[in-house]
């Protein structure tokens, strides 16, 4: 699970909220409710409760102290630290309860958060070292996670970094912000967070802290007779790599972290190795597991060393072999393909099946039965992989985690928890949304039925994940939200996406208005692609009433926004001001438009997303709209320097639309049609040239994106994405080559299955991109029907869930505003989904002498 959206699934069910908002009073520690010391200045924000001295305020940046104990020890820990600090004027921060510290040090928690119980901000190196010692022999003994990137002191729970104090942000390169520290000269820079401790090369390094840096580089993995060759996996508990002995053979190494990657339980990595070590030993003479060659510690981190199994695992497996993830072949081509799978299928789970009789006739729980945790030999013949959270079959504690989407109800132990699972598994061969029935029960008929109809699944599969989803003798509840998708009405869906939405505002909160992505508590909540933004423009766009009362809220939160980190047009107030101005406000956008232009020469990227591109092209559009020769004047100077970088070469590294070149040579086409300099099309040609040189024409006809060695078809960062640049290209060029590369981007667009519904990195994103161009009716028309595979129902009123299945969203990107908007397309003609895609100004163009330059070329007719 992805370690940030795993933070925000703890304190909703539904949507992904902030970790803060969790229900853990029942933890909380004593000392975060003790009244502050006299005069002391007390808060809490996220899950950190603060004090700070009345004598002296902390810099800005410097040698922190971070506290890393056992929940065990915790209250002891804070009663201890709590004394020193009022004692001494000490500035310091502490987690308000056990759930917080379990959260903060989970397996799929942030790695550079991990142990960190308590934080402290010495005035200056006197303060360091007297704190260093004090707390060193108060807190003899304890211990706790290894907070990485830091100094350990000793071997106590004491480590120190060097990095701000103060919440201060600057330009990384990408377009989302990074932490900030200043350099010598004021400037502010990256304030790195990486695994290994590292400092400042203009840092002075304290006297006290000499002795433990030489003992650090010291320290020697020289009892370690292994090469890691490769890393497979990262989590907070450890990492799992390839590596190799002295004779130059294969292994595979686990690695776990002691008192780190907590599962429910509490449970810490080395104990679940510990507990994998002795299952797999049990099961020692199967041929379905590894076979456990060595165990070592080095430097307090346990290594368990494990056979190297030659194979894919079933999940990539079934991303190569399914034919629901090509594009539609003829019947008789796509009849065979679909026959062969299912047997291939079939062989495949009749294997698992036995595998697992296997483990079980040896007394043994598996208790994490996936895709990902199977291995599929080159002779077919499987192999369970991670038995961490294995246990005894008269066990009845559920396991510490799973993967969702194969987690038994409560009341499964046992036996019983793994044939959940290989019922789970048996229909995610044959449509991989099973993740879907933890948010809705009433999908697992949906899902059953599209996988005997579309891909030839065995009834019985069926049957047995039905009868496995919904307590016994209960009647499966009718999925009225997919129904609303068999014989789609307009009308029906777009009422019932708009009363969703609407009925899911929190206009009381000051952190967001609408339930989307977690990316938007980084944002304010008010941006384009997250936040409020995109979804009254998704409102506006199909005729639905837009309430002042929201419109006011996001308004207020671009002025209320204390950093203003995020700047762009889609992840900052030049989106906003976009919007804003498409609702008819036009003096709260220019408004908007002053709050945003006071950053506009701030670093950042070039892209669309939240880089100089996109903040150059609303610009222009707010100059064409106003007349405003001042802000022409900017856009162009802005377009200019975008478009001197690209020509020297020097192009966003991201891919595609939004975070790619394609974005600039949107820009440029911009440029060109404003200006009429022919130069801007050339290098709109050469941006898109870029992005499709990382591209490549695959064996099924499609043409696609390349990245990190796969095939990326999507909106945000694909192929579809490019299309939408190239097709305004093309009304200036056209030739052979545009139009073979814009038939295989249509191709890859009618892929039938798409685990994702939303804009952005989903099938709504093909949607919106096919109606764009005009073409594929009945491409579209399958697409719609296939919505229903995803669509949820909340409080009688049609939802769609956002990133990786795991919590619904109502934002652009991801969730129901996207797909509104996607839909609108389809059903209404309209054009562009997004901003500014079309190039050609629907206003007279303006000349720098505040002429009028009326537009030569008739717009395209629409689809």
């Amino acid at each position: 699970m992805d370690q940030m959206l795993s933070l925000y699934c703890v304190a909703d069910e539904s949507f992904f909220d902030r970790p803060d908002r969790m229900d853990d009073g029942a933890t909380r520690f004593a000392v975060a409710d003790r009244p502050a010391p006299t005069n002391w200045g007390r808060g809490e924000s996220d899950l950190w409760v603060g004090l700070a001295s009345p004598h002296g305020r902390p810099p800005a940046q410097g040698w922190k102290i971070h506290v890393s104990v056992t929940r065990e020890d915790a209250e002891r820990c804070l009663d201890i630290v709590w004394d020193y600090c009022a004692a001494n004027d000490l500035d310091f921060k502490f987690l308000r309860s056990a759930d917080a510290m379990l959260i903060l040090n989970a397996k799929y928690a942030r790695r550079g958060s991990s142990g960190k119980l308590v934080t402290l901000y010495p005035r200056d190196d006197a303060q360091l070292a007297h704190a260093l010692t004090e707390l060193d022999a108060r807190l003899s003994g304890l211990s706790g996670p290894y907070v990485l990137g830091d100094l350990r002191i000793g071997k106590g729970p004491l480590y120190v970094r060097y990095g701000a104090f103060d919440e201060m942000w600057c330009h990384d390169g990408g377009d989302d912000p990074a932490l900030a520290i200043a350099d010598p000269r004021g400037e502010l820079i990256p304030d790195r967070r990486e695994p290994v401790f590292t400092v400042p090369e203009w840092a002075a390094i304290p006297d006290v802290l000499r002795p433990h840096i030489e003992a650090r580089t010291k320290a020697s993995a020289a009892d370690f007779p292994y090469r890691v060759t490769e890393a497979l996996h990262f989590s907070n508990g450890g990492g799992v790599y390839v590596g190799e002995d002295s004779s130059g053979t294969k292994v595979v190494l686990r690695e776990a972290r002691p008192h780190a990657g907590l599962d429910r339980h509490g449970t810490d990595a080395v104990q679940r190795l510990r507990r994998e070590h002795d299952t797999l030993a049990r099961l020692s003479g199967l041929d379905c597991v590894p076979h456990v060659l060595d165990h070592r510690v080095v430097q307090d981190h346990h290594f368990l060393v494990e056979e190297f199994i030659e194979g894919t695992t079933l999940l990539r497996a079934i991303q190569t072999r399914s034919p629901s993830l090509a594009p539609g072949a003829s019947s008789e081509e796509i009849t065979g393909q679909i026959r062969d799978y299912r047997d291939w299928a079939v062989d495949v789970l009749e294997r698992i099946s036995t595998a697992l009789r296997a483990v079980h006739s040896r007394g043994v729980r598996f208790g994490d039965l996936h895709p990902a945790n199977i291995l599929i030999q080159p002779d077919g013949e499987v192999v369970f992989v991670d038995f961490e959270f294995a246990a005894d079959l008269t066990d009845d504690v559920p396991p510490g985690l799973g993967a969702p989407g194969f987690i038994a109800p409560p009341g499964l132990t046992g036996a019983e928890v793994d044939l959940y699972a290989l019922n789970c598994l048996r229909v995610y061969l044959f449509t991989m949304l099973t993740p879907l029935t933890d948010l809705d029960r009433a999908k697992a008929v949906t899902l059953a039925a599209e996988a005997c109809r579309d891909n030839a699944m065995p009834t019985e599969f069926a049957d047995r994940f039905v009868a496995a989803t919904h307590p016994a003798g209960a009647t499966p509840a009718p999925d009225r939200a997919a129904d609303l998708f068999a014989d789609p009405s307009w009308p029906t869906i777009r009422d019932s996406l708009v009363a969703g939405i609407l009925d899911s505002a929190t206009p009381d909160r000051t952190d967001r208005l609408f339930p989307g992505s977690p990316q938007q508590f980084r944002t304010g909540g008010f941006d384009l692609a997250h936040g409020a933004a995109g979804v009254l423009l998704a409102l506006h766009r199909v005729g639905a009433p837009v309430a002042d009362e929201h419109v006011g809220w996001m308004v207020r939160a671009v002025q209320d926004a204390p950093t203003r980190p995020a700047l762009g047009l889609y992840n900052g107030p030049h989106g906003v001001a976009a919007v804003l101005d498409e609702l008819g406000r036009r003096d709260e956008a220019l408004d908007v438009l002053d709050v945003a232009r006071a950053f506009d020469r701030l670093p950042a990227s070039d892209t669309l997303y939240g880089g100089h591109a996109g903040r150059a092209v609303n610009l222009l559009h707010f100059a064409r709209a106003t007349g405003d020769q001042e802000l022409r004047a900017a856009a162009l100077e802005l377009g200019h320097d975008v478009a001197a970088r690209a020509a020297s070469g020097t192009w966003p590294t991201g891919r595609g639309l939004l975070r790619g070149p394609s974005g600039v040579a949107l820009l440029l086409l911009h440029l060109h049609e404003e200006t009429g300099d022919a130069r801007y099309l050339d290098l709109a040609w050469q941006g898109l040239r870029r992005d499709l040189d990382n591209g490549e024409t695959l064996p099924d006809g499609t043409f696609q994106l390349r990245a990190e060695h796969r095939a990326v078809p999507y909106l945000d960062g694909g192929g579809s994405g490019v299309a939408l640049v190239l097709h305004e290209f093309t009304r200036h060029h056209r030739d052979a080559e545009t139009d073979r590369i814009m038939a295989g981007i249509r191709r890859g667009c009618a892929v039938p299955f798409v685990y994702l519904p939303g804009l952005f990195s989903g099938r709504a994103g093909f949607v919106a991109t096919l109606a764009r161009l005009g073409t594929d009716r009945d491409v579209l028309r399958e697409h719609v029907h296939r919505f229903g595979s995803h669509a949820l129902s909340r409080n009688g009123n049609l939802v769609f869930p956002g990133d990786q299945l795991l919590r619904l969203s109502l934002d652009l990107a991801t969730g129901s505003a996207g797909i509104l908007l996607a839909l609108h397309a389809v059903f209404d003609g309209t054009r562009a989904v997004l901003p500014y895609l079309e190039t050609r100004s629907p206003t007279p163009v303006r000349t720098r002498e505040g002429g009028e330059q009326h537009d030569q070329h008739p717009r395209p007719a629409g689809p």
